[in-house]
C-alpha cells in the first residue's frame, strides 16, 4: 500500500557519518538507527557502520539492551520510572526508539544525535561521548504544535545541523519548519510553512506524491536542500522560507527512494533507501546524476542520513557571526534570552567605567541596529530595543569596547 510504503520508507534508519577523533574533523564512519539484521524494517537498533564497506564497527544502542539511562534535556535530571495505580511506567516509553524514528540529525559541536520518533512529537537526543546510553527526551513537551501527531502529513521526516549551529526539522507536508537550539537553554521555534517558488509547478514542495519523505542536508552558504523521498531536490532559503526545486536525481532503480542523504568527503551527495538494501548511492551534486557505490559487506535499509558535513564547503559563508563561538565576559550578561518583547537588557558589572557599543546583529552579519553605552563605576543595565517584525529566530548581540575590539557576544532568540 502507498502509506505502508511512505510510513516504512520514513520511519526507519538514523545512519550518520562522523569521526570519533576530532568534532572539527569531517566524518567517514555512520551511525545507523536500523534493524538487527538486514531486511528488517523494525527500526529499533543503533549501529555504527562504514557505509563504504559495510563493516558494524559499534554497536551503539540493541533494543534488546536494558543499561540505558533516559534523562530531561531541560534539566538534566534522570527520568525513573514511576508508579501508578499499581503498574510500573517508564519514562514515556520502553525503548528510545520503540516507535521507530523518521529523522536525525548529527550535532558536531556536543557530539549528539538528535532524533524524532514517529507518532511520540518529541524531540530526543543521543549523548554519543557515553559508552552506556544516555537518552535526553524534551520530556512532557511537543515538538510540534499539531492536534493529531499521528497524522502522517505532520510526522517529521527530515532533519538537519544547518550551519548555524542550529537543527532543523520538516514535516512531511512541509508546514512547518522547526528550528532547535542545541546550546545550554533548547529553544525549539516553529518557523512556519515553506512556501512554493513561483518556478515549481506541479513539483510543489507540499506534494505528498511529489516531496514528502526524504531527508535534508545543509550547505556552508546558510541554505538547507531538502530531497525527498521520490528524488526531487528542493533549495530551501531559510530567511525567505522559499522552496525552489532544482532537479530530479537520476540514474537509481526504479525501486530506489531516497530516504536518507549526507554529503561525503569529497562533497558528494550519498543516499541511501529504506525500501531496498539493493546499495548507496554517490551523486554529483552538479549534474545529479547518482552511481552505486561498491561494497562487500552487508547494506542496511536506510533511511535517515547525518553527518557534519556541508554541501558545497567552498561557498561564501552567509553566516559568518553565528558560526564562531560565542564569546563570553563574567562581567557582561543579556537577558531575558529568549526575547519576545519588543526589548532586552545588557548588563555591565564592572568596576571600571567606559564607552561601549551594542550591535544587534542578523544571521549574515549585518547590524540591524546599534547604541552608544556610557557604563560609570558600579555598572550599568543599558535597554536595547529590538524592531517590531523581525523574524522569529536567532540573532546575536555583540559588544565592543571603546576600541572596537569585541568583549562579548552571545546568541539571541526571538520568539
Amino acid at each position: 500500500m502507498r502509506y505502508r510504503f511512505l510510513h516504512t520508507s520514513f520511519a526507519t534508519c538514523m545512519l550518520m557519518i562522523t569521526m570519533q577523533v576530532s568534532a572539527q574533523q569531517k566524518q567517514s564512519t555512520a551511525f545507523a538507527i536500523t534493524s538487527s539484521e538486514k531486511g528488517n524494517f523494525n527500526w529499533t537498533d543503533v549501529k555504527q557502520i562504514d557505509f563504504t564497506t559495510g563493516t558494524v564497527t559499534r554497536s551503539v544502542f540493541d533494543s534488546k539492551q536494558t543499561n540505558f539511562k533516559i534523562y530531561s534535556a531541560r534539566t538534566g535530571m534522570e527520568l525513573k520510572p514511576v508508579t501508578q495505580n499499581g503498574v510500573t511506567v517508564t519514562a514515556n516509553t520502553t525503548s528510545p526508539v520503540a516507535s521507530l524514528s523518521a529523522a536525525c540529525a548529527y550535532d558536531q559541536r556536543h557530539n549528539r544525535l538528535y532524533y524524532a520518533p514517529l507518532f511520540m512529537n518529541q524531540l530526543r537526543y543521543i549523548d554519543l561521548d557515553e559508552s552506556a546510553p544516555k537518552i535526553y527526551y524534551f520530556d512532557n513537551e511537543q515538538f510540534l504544535q499539531v492536534a493529531d501527531a499521528t497524522n502522517e502529513a505532520n510526522h517529521i521526516t527530515r532533519m538537519v545541523i544547518g550551519a548555524d549551529g542550529d537543527g532543523y526539522a520538516l514535516s512531511n507536508d512541509a508546514n512547518h519548519l522547526l528550528r532547535f537550539t542545541t546550546g545550554r537553554k533548547p529553544v525549539i521555534t516553529d518557523l512556519g510553512a515553506l512556501q512554493d517558488d513561483a518556478t515549481n509547478g506541479d513539483r510543489s514542495i507540499h506534494s505528498k506524491v511529489v516531496a514528502w519523505g526524504g531527508d535534508m542536508i545543509a550547505d556552508a552558504a546558510g541554505n538547507l536542500y531538502m530531497i525527498s523521498a521520490f528524488r526531487n531536490v528542493y533549495k530551501v532559503n531559510i530567511q525567505s522560507m522559499v522552496a525552489v526545486w532544482i532537479a530530479e536525481i537520476k540514474g537509481t532503480p526504479a525501486t530506489f527512494t531516497t530516504n536518507g542523504a549526507v554529503v561525503d568527503n569529497e562533497g558528494n551527495l550519498v543516499v541511501s533507501s529504506a525500501n531496498t538494501a539493493e546499495g548507496y548511492y554517490k551523486v554529483d551534486m552538479r549534474t545529479w546524476n547518482a552511481t552505486r557505490i561498491d561494497i562487500n559487506g552487508t547494506v542496511f535499509n536506510a533511511s535517515d542520513l547525518a553527518n557534519g558535513n556541508l554541501a558545497f564547503p567552498n561557498d561564501k559563508p552567509t553566516v559568518p557571526l553565528i558560526n564562531r563561538a560565542m564569546q563570553h565576559n563574567q562581567k557582561i550578561a543579556l537577558y531575558p534570552n529568549p526575547v519576545a518583547t519588543s526589548q532586552v537588557y545588557v548588563s555591565f558589572n564592572t568596576n571600571e567605567s567606559g564607552r561601549y557599543t551594542i550591535q544587534l546583529v542578523d544571521l549574515n552579519g549585518k547590524v540591524i541596529s546599534e547604541k552608544i553605552a556610557m557604563v560609570y563605576v558600579g555598572g550599568r543595565v543599558v535597554p536595547v530595543a529590538v524592531e517590531n517584525g523581525l523574524a522569529k529566530g536567532p540573532y546575536m548581540i555583540k559588544v565592543l569596547s571603546n576600541s572596537k575590539k569585541t568583549v562579548f557576544t552571545d546568541k539571541l532568540i526571538i520568539e
